[in-house]
């Protein structure tokens, strides 16, 4: 057998044969193989060796521990007594060569042991010693090594290596609003992942002869089941991560979307192609992940109490006498507060009260005695009028709601209360810019809920809404439920205004309270939907949206939810560019509101053209000094310029641009293009008037792409032979601050192409930077185009759900031209891994598309666009 697959096929015999066996005794075989061929090489090449010469060859770290994945690094000591550099080198580079020919990467360090004591100043290495054990070699000199060095390390390390990790666990565990669970979490460096487990044994260790993770058991601070169910969860994840390595063929610990379907299969959930699958998979997954939160939230416990010498103070909150250590609050020392089933609902509540209103810390052992209690609330908790009411006093109460409803949540209290919320926990969400489940990004946005009750959101614009909403626990309220209907198939906004009504009759809120409750759980997404889909300087539509929100409160509490919303998505999800969006929205809806304008000035006609023509020519009078008669003349042109909104949505000054530049055009022979940008807060502006120029949309899409810009919205208008292009664009991040040269450069393309020097196909799909963005597994792609001629009276909107690919735009583009429509506006919205974009669609003359044979091949023709692939020099469509 060749050498290179010794270690490969060995591999390869016992992984097929244990893909559902514990995930340690696993990694302990991969071990047992690696030791086997490593003192089978060194038993070859050790006879160069003299008397008196001595080696032990020591695994270190997780090939110390028995740990190994498929493709873990194998780590070795060479540990010697003064044996010669040449004779060292022989043996290191068989060893290691065989490794390296076999596949594995090997970390290796040569010391004596007197050298050892010079590599304790990192901690990973520190650690990596702490795990030392003898694979072949001297024996008598590997037991030297333990009692000159391992036994002899010197307290500092030790001292400052704890404090360091117990910091860690600090931040990570006892921080508020942290998030615990993740869509795509790293197994090893990750909240509850493999390293703060280690962590916590490695603490251990450097004080105390445990040898074992299951030993931490003998510690008081945990009972019976605390460390059984960390190693659970220890076994799990080992288990998870030797299926990533098989299913990656590399060293992986990021539990990618696109891999989850395959590492569930492999691990025995089911077939990949089936969603279930996935979604039981990640819930055991998850579950383990939030034991580690708990056993872990324990042993910090026990640090905070070992550093009094008594047991703190008690703390007396409505008869009840809690002992309090600092600032963090534990179980009576004496008794059990939930052994009374006649007040068990009361003293629950009354708990998180305490905390709400005294504001200290909650320990992991108080949180224990809750989650044990949690198995007694049944119907008759969640019916009870008391605990009802006092659930509601704690939504009243603007200080930390979102913290006590975490809390709530963590001990299962919550969803005993709220069925309809506890449905959502674990809950995976199948998209890149969703970075949490379905109740951790619930407990975000009530965290951003605390930091704009305690004035310190970073937005002071949208704390400044905030300071004017009235019933925001009906916020709060909403907030919970938002997503809930997630786990039913089909709307989850229309689900969850059903749950939202159900759980209003249940909480006893009154007929107002629970409307608003519904409207704010049905209508949470319609901000964001209009803002990234339509034109919302349509005074239509803005009518409209007023309509469906009725009043102006009821305004404010929806845009206050949906930027917290937005921004609890994941990180970068909330870019410059959305906050400009929604705030334009409410600002217009706000005046709609203010003015209380009749319906009838609202209305497409004559009679409002007429008057906005009349304002532009006392605006180009009074502001602009313009003569009267020219001032006409430009009123006249932008009255003839279709379609009609350019009055409606082009401001007075960029009509008055725009007039100069047809002017400009029309006497210059030879400049068919007249090209202008302005730097607004979120985004660029773009401006571009050309004559005779048909096919300019898809040249400004093409360099716009090629840039590795983003275009997010674009108005289209036509004069005669004359048209102008107002396009918004901004960089990968969702900011406005592109530099000069990129629309310097963008502005050269463009012209290149107009005039015929450049074929837009050459420079169509090509970025000028790396775009990070990963490719959408197939098993979760949902395209789709939907058609509809309800919202305008001359015009057809299309929406289009795609993954994002470069170039997408300008293709769907060159499908509508195809069939000779026009597009009058376009806005683009792209959330991490799919564009959702929106065409406003005419015939050539002007009207609505209503030939469905004609839409349904649109359609057909649209959904059937795959990335573009460079074959033999040309570019498949």
């Amino acid at each position: 057998m060749p050498l290179e697959l010794d270690i490969s096929y060995s591999f390869q015999r016992l992984l097929e044969k244990s893909r559902t066996v514990s995930g340690r005794l696993v990694s302990r075989q991969l071990t047992f193989i690696i030791d086997s061929f490593l003192r089978n090489r060194y038993e070859k090449v050790s006879g160069i060796l003299k008397k008196g010469e001595e080696i032990a060859i020591v695994a270190l770290g997780g090939y110390g521990r028995m740990e190994m994945a498929p493709h873990s690094d194998v780590d070795i000591l060479y540990l010697h007594n003064g044996v010669p550099d040449a004779k060292l080198s022989e043996i290191i580079s068989s060893i290691n060569t065989f490794f390296y020919d076999s596949g594995k990467e090997v970390g290796h360090t040569c010391r004596t042991i007197k050298e050892s004591f010079r590599y304790l100043d990192d901690m990973s290495s520190y650690h990596a010693i702490l795990d030392s054990r003898f694979l072949t070699g001297s024996r008598e000199l590997f037991k030297k090594y333990q009692t000159d060095f391992l036994d002899k390390l010197p307290a500092k390390y030790a001292t400052r290596y704890n404090e360091a990790k117990e910091s860690q666990l600090s931040e990570r565990f006892l921080r508020e609003g942290r998030p615990i669970l993740l869509s795509e979490p790293n197994l090893k460096t990750d909240i509850c992942g493999l390293r703060d487990i280690q962590y916590v044994y490695w603490k251990e260790k450097s004080t105390s002869p445990i040898q074992s993770l299951g030993a931490l058991a003998h510690l008081p601070v945990f009972k019976n089941g605390d460390v059984q169910a960390l190693e659970e969860a220890y076994d799990f994840l080992v288990r998870t991560r030797i299926a990533l390595h098989v299913i990656s063929g590399r060293k992986n610990d990021r539990l990618d979307l696109n891999l989850q379907p395959e590492v569930a299969e492999y691990l025995g959930f089911g077939k990949k192609e089936e969603l279930q699958t996935v979604e039981k998979f990640m819930n055991i997954l998850y579950s383990h992940q939030k034991n580690v939160f708990f056993t872990i939230r324990l042993y910090l416990d026990s640090i905070i109490e070992s550093r009094k010498s008594d047991r703190g103070h008690d703390l007396v909150y409505e008869g009840v006498r809690f002992n309090r250590i600092e600032n963090t609050v534990f179980p009576p020392v004496e008794g059990n507060l939930f052994a009374d089933p006649h007040t068990i609902y009361k003293d629950i509540l009354l708990t998180f009260r305490m905390i709400q209103e005294t504001g200290f810390r909650i320990s992991g052992s108080l949180l224990s005695e809750i989650r044990f209690a949690s198995h007694f609330l049944d119907d008759d908790f969640r019916y009870s009028a008391e605990v009802n009411g006092e659930f509601l006093n704690i939504l009243r109460n603007p200080k930390d709601r979102g913290k006590i409803l975490k809390l709530m949540h963590e001990c299962q209290v919550l969803g005993a209360l709220l069925p309809e919320f506890g449905a959502c926990t674990n809950f995976p969400l199948f998209s890149y810019h969703h970075e949490f489940t379905v109740d951790e990004h619930t407990l975000l946005i009530l965290y951003e809920l605390d930091r704009l009750d305690k004035n310190e959101f970073e937005d002071k614009d949208i704390a400044q809404v905030y300071e004017e909403c009235t019933k925001t626990e009906i916020l709060a309220l909403a907030i919970l439920l938002h997503d809930a209907g997630k786990v039913k198939e089909g709307d989850h906004s229309e689900y969850g205004a059903e749950l939202a009504v159900s759980v209003g009759s249940r909480l006893g809120l009154s007929e107002e309270d629970t409307d608003l409750f519904r409207f704010l759980v049905e209508k949470h997404i319609l901000m964001s939907e209009l803002s990234s889909k339509r034109d919302i300087s349509d005074k239509v539509l803005i009518r409209n949206f007023a309509r469906t929100v009725a009043n102006a409160e009821r305004l404010k509490l929806l845009y206050v939810l949906t930027i917290i919303d937005t921004k609890s998505v994941g990180s970068n999800v909330l870019t410059n560019w959305k906050k400009a969006i929604l705030n334009e929205l409410y600002k217009n809806a706000i005046d709609a509101f203010r003015n209380k304008k009749p319906d009838d000035e609202y209305a497409h006609g004559e009679e409002e053209r007429l008057a906005l023509c009349k304002d532009l020519v006392a605006y180009l009078t009074e502001k602009e000094g313009q003569d009267a008669k020219i001032a006409k003349s430009i009123a006249s042109f932008a009255y003839s310029v279709i379609p009609a909104s350019f009055l409606k949505t082009v401001s007075n000054r960029k009509i008055l641009k725009h007039f100069k530049a047809i002017a400009i055009l029309s006497q210059e022979e030879g400049n068919d293009l007249l090209f202008d940008s302005e730097q607004d807060p979120a985004f660029v502006t773009v401006e571009v008037v050309s004559r005779n120029i048909p096919e300019i949309l898809l040249d400004l899409c093409c360099s716009v792409s090629s840039e590795g810009l983003s275009l997010v919205g674009m108005q289209s208008y036509a004069h005669g032979e004359f048209h102008i292009h107002i396009l918004q664009i901004t960089d990968s991040q969702g900011s406005g601050n592109i530099p000069a040269e990129k629309i310097s450069r963008m502005e050269g393309k463009l012209r290149l192409m107009a005039s015929g020097e450049l074929q837009r196909d050459k420079i169509a799909f090509e970025r000028t930077e790396w775009n990070p963005r990963k490719t959408i597994p197939e098993s979760i792609v949902n395209r789709s185009v939907r058609f509809s001629n309800e919202d305008l009276t001359d015009t057809t909107i299309m929406e289009v759900r795609m993954p994002d690919m470069v170039g997408l735009v300008y293709r769907i583009l060159r499908k509508v031209f195809d069939f000779g429509l026009k597009v009058s506006y376009l806005r683009v919205s792209t959330s991490a891994d799919y564009a959702y974009d929106s065409f406003y669609l005419q015939t050539a003359e002007g009207e609505q598309v209503k030939d469905p044979e004609l839409l349904r091949s649109l359609e057909a023709r649209i959904l059937r666009i795959q990335p573009v692939e460079r074959m033999t020099g040309e570019l498949v469509f």
